[in-house]
């Protein structure tokens, strides 16, 4: 049988109980997305034809790809991470890019990647860290020397200890 009901885990029940507000609070939060060199979601319907979809000018416009791109046109935003970003500039969605923040407080959050995701888990660990990156080739590069993947770089930048499976012998 299904049971049509409604859950609450221990800490919804708590803010309930003592009469928080549940919703609009404050400081909002931005879902910062990211994505791997030329692998960008793409929302589509399907009867959309392929070439207009393809043509799209809002496909090479991402959240992320902009980010780097106010790297290029703002200096005070190379100094800080992709994380800290919305503390200081506030993502205009009509226009796919970021202007600076006039007013108000948000904080920025990385989506989560499982370890098991491969180069899309190093690069959201780089974006923890890196400072005004204008390009995917700046986030492969440390020291002056460009790395062939976001795994080297964290290899080099000592966030991995030991990333190898070790397998006994029986």
């Amino acid at each position: 049988m299904y049971y049509d009901c409604r859950y609450l885990s221990a800490c919804e029940a708590a803010w309930r109980i003592f009469s928080f507000d549940i919703n609009y609070r404050e400081p909002s939060v931005e879902r910062l997305t990211f994505h791997l060199e030329n692998e960008q979601r793409v929302i589509y319907d399907d009867t959309d034809s392929l070439e207009d979809v393809v043509s799209r000018k809002s496909i090479h416009r991402t959240k992320f790809l902009a980010w780097m791109q106010a790297n290029k046109m703002y200096p005070e935003a190379r100094r800080i991470t992709y994380g800290e970003f919305p503390t200081k500039f506030t993502w205009k969605s009509d226009k796919h890019r970021w202007d600076p923040r006039k007013a108000g407080n948000v904080i920025g959050r990385l989506h989560f990647v499982p370890p098991g995701s491969g180069e899309l888990f190093y690069l959201r660990l780089l974006l923890n860290y890196v400072r005004g990156p204008t390009s995917y080739t700046d986030l492969k590069t440390f020291n002056n020397v460009k790395k062939d993947s976001f795994k080297e770089v964290c290899e080099a930048m000592g966030f991995l200890d030991d990333d190898r499976i070790h397998r006994c012998n029986s």
